[in-house]
């Protein structure tokens, strides 16, 4: 089968790509996705490529960003769900596969051997809007680079327990109620879990809110925070190093500088308009308001240019 479209996702590590090895896999075209977590806090080697998705995701806190690690091409299958013989076809199912490293345990949500999440790893189910915002960007590449259509299952299990054995309920391991039939995986197109594979047990990734990511992928926006109060912004079309965490923050500090500037220029004309009117008759209070004004909004103009990054020019 002919693969179209780029192979390697862009600012991807390639140096644990096991697409040319003794586990590379079929040739296909993705038209949907499964997301599984990897219920560990770091990048693993997948038995060196035996059971590895396509792409893993891992969470830099810190920089508030995913890092990427690419496994096998796009429109290569990989070998992260089990398979089993009799029914269909699973990791060959034109499937795109991601692995996010974190948990999606709820019994993980605060804490985990010691670790704070938040801080040294990520409960997905949880996720901050940054790192979802992270995920929509790779799901957006991929619906506009190879039409995995913008759309997911709507019923995603709190993570649990077969219910053969005692556990969280509702129980996202084994067959659960939200597992898909043979025939509606063979024609499911969108975004699912492993959680909704048939032929396969495990419950993750909990309950990810993964409409969230689908809605901002859709977007392409930046959500705002209650602490910047900024509207929502496009950044995907932000070109640079650190591209996409860059432009949030240089939008948001932009943004904040502006408002303060608006509001110093009210009070500025305020007072301005205050003071010409206490002049006696033989000033000319409409000249004189003109004259600040006008100097105040060189002023501002001076200002917006830096905080901009064009240069000034001389006139």
């Amino acid at each position: 089968m002919a693969r179209t479209g780029p192979q390697k996702i862009p600012g991807a590590s390639q140096s644990y790509f096991f697409g040319t090895g003794q586990y590379s896999g079929s040739a296909m075209e993705v038209n949907c996705g499964v997301v599984h977590t990897t219920e560990g806090m770091s990048l693993t080697s997948y038995s060196s490529g035996a059971v590895a998705p396509n792409v893993t995701g891992v969470p830099d806190i810190k920089n508030r960003k995913i890092r990427w690690y690419q496994h096998f091409d796009v429109d290569e299958s990989a070998r992260a769900l089990m398979n089993r013989s009799g029914g269909v076809e699973t990791n060959t199912a034109n499937v795109f596969q991601i692995e996010l490293v974190g948990t999606c345990d709820d019994s993980k949500k605060t804490s985990w051997s010691g670790k704070k999440a938040g801080v040294d790893y990520l409960h997905w189910p949880t996720a901050p809007d940054w790192a979802l915002a992270e995920v929509a960007w790779l799901v957006r590449w991929l619906n506009t680079n190879h039409g995995i259509p913008l759309t997911c299952v709507s019923n995603w299990l709190a993570y649990g327990k077969d219910s053969r054995r005692p556990g969280v309920t509702p129980a996202s391991y084994g067959a659960n109620p939200a597992r898909m039939s043979m025939s509606a995986w063979r024609s499911f197109k969108g975004w699912c879990g492993h959680q909704h594979v048939p032929e396969n047990d495990h419950g993750d990734p909990g309950s990810l809110n993964f409409a969230r990511v689908i809605a901002i992928a859709k977007g392409g926006q930046t959500p705002a925070t209650e602490e910047d109060d900024m509207d929502p912004v496009d950044v995907w079309a932000y070109k640079g190093k650190n591209e996409k965490a860059d432009a949030y923050s240089y939008l948001r500090g932009t943004n904040g500088a502006v408002r303060a500037l608006s509001t110093q220029v009210a009070g500025l004309n305020a007072t301005v308009k205050t003071l010409a009117d206490k002049l006696g008759d033989d000033v000319d209070t409409a000249t004189v308001v003109a004259a600040v004004e006008k100097a105040i909004t060189d002023a501002v103009v001076k200002v917006d240019v830096d905080i901009t990054g064009v240069p000034n020019q001389e006139s």
